[in-house]
């Protein structure tokens, strides 16, 4: 029986692509949203550290309408940071010798389906990718581990598993699926401030080519 392949998990925004998002700028516009129609559950400060869609999620306990107008906020952002969006470097190259290796690669993303899909067209990315899970296929969104637990479903069996990604999200939902996290790029000390260890830690994507994946 062949041996079954090793499975990477890919995060998009910063990992695969440069998505260009002002991530920084949109969660002040949504504190500042939810400051206009009620008092703060907590400082701002301890605020913007939490993914957008708890943002989001606190609007929507103080009115429906409140959480869909944040919910338009955060799309609206993306759809004009994804509008300019290139692909990390090395990522094409990355992914075509990863799967020419025989890795299962997989996609998961908080980002809304149809505008990822898009991105993969135009970027040539999509080809490589055995799966793709975004925030309209989970209930709940990283760091919540749904997403991952979904890919790990629909690829079948793998002899081990990783997230690949930049942020102390993907490290929380890989901890938390039960599989080893790779950090990406140059916010390795933001991330483990947040209690997030991972596996290893590349800021080239061609260094997942060299990395032991069955140490």
């Amino acid at each position: 029986m062949p041996e079954s392949p090793v499975l990477l998990i890919f995060d998009f925004d910063n990992t695969l692509i440069d998505s260009r998002i002002n991530f920084s700028e949109l969660r002040t516009a949504l504190i500042d949203a939810l400051a206009a129609a009620a008092p703060l559950p907590a400082p701002p400060d301890d605020l913007r550290r939490l993914p957008l869609h708890a943002l989001a999620d606190l609007g929507a306990a103080v009115s429906s309408d409140l959480g869909r107008k944040m919910w338009d906020a955060i799309e609206a952002y993306e759809a004009e940071g994804l509008k300019d969006a290139v692909a990390m470097p090395h990522a094409q190259v990355a992914l075509a010798a990863l799967s020419a290796r025989g890795f299962r690669l997989a996609l998961l993303t908080n980002n809304a389906g149809e505008a990822t899909a898009v991105i993969l067209d135009r970027l040539g990315l999509a080809p490589y990718l055995d799966a793709t899970v975004t925030r309209d296929d989970v209930p709940r969104m990283k760091p919540d581990p749904a997403g991952v637990r979904l890919i790990i479903e629909r690829l079948g069996p793998t002899r081990a598993a990783y997230l690949v990604g930049d942020s102390w999200l993907d490290g929380r939902a890989a901890e938390t699926a039960g599989i080893r996290f790779v950090g990406f790029g140059p916010r390795r000390e933001d991330v483990e401030a947040r209690g997030v260890v991972p596996w290893a830690w590349v800021t080239d994507l061609r260094e997942l080519l060299n990395l032991d994946w069955d140490a």
